[in-house]
């Protein structure tokens, strides 16, 4: 049987110096999006996923911000996740369908939680 990768979207929500994230009940931070299922588009995937999360769509499709490519050491899972990047005009009360808690961090906010290891993308976060 042949594998394939799971594919997933996030989005980088940005307003003035800080980026929003999201807290899940099992309390994993991530930025908005998800899986692209079977027969979606890029853009059709994202909006679903935004709708989802925070009852948001986006009018068009944003800057491609990266793309991270993750194999597991034991092989086991591989996972491609394309990122995205928006920056708001003006600032929105985002509210979450699903309960997830909305928290928006500051470039020292994510250094001192540790949520962003690689230091170029959190330098490219908030620096583009």
């Amino acid at each position: 049987m042949s594998q394939y990768p799971s594919v997933a979207q996030k989005l980088i929500l940005r307003f003035q110096d800080k980026i929003l994230v999201l807290k899940h009940p099992n309390g994993v931070i991530s930025f908005p999006g998800g899986k692209i299922e079977f027969g979606e588009s890029l853009f059709g995937a994202l909006n679903r996923e935004l709708k989802e999360e925070l009852d948001f769509s986006l009018g068009s499709m944003p800057k491609l911000f990266d793309v991270w490519n993750y194999i597991s050491s034991d092989k086991t899972t591989h996972s491609v996740f394309i990122y995205y990047i928006h920056d708001l005009q003006t600032p929105i009360d985002f509210s979450s369908p699903e309960k997830l808690e909305i928290l928006w961090l500051s470039k020292q906010d994510m250094i001192d939680a540790n949520l962003i290891k690689d230091g170029k993308f959190l330098d490219k976060m908030f620096d583009s």
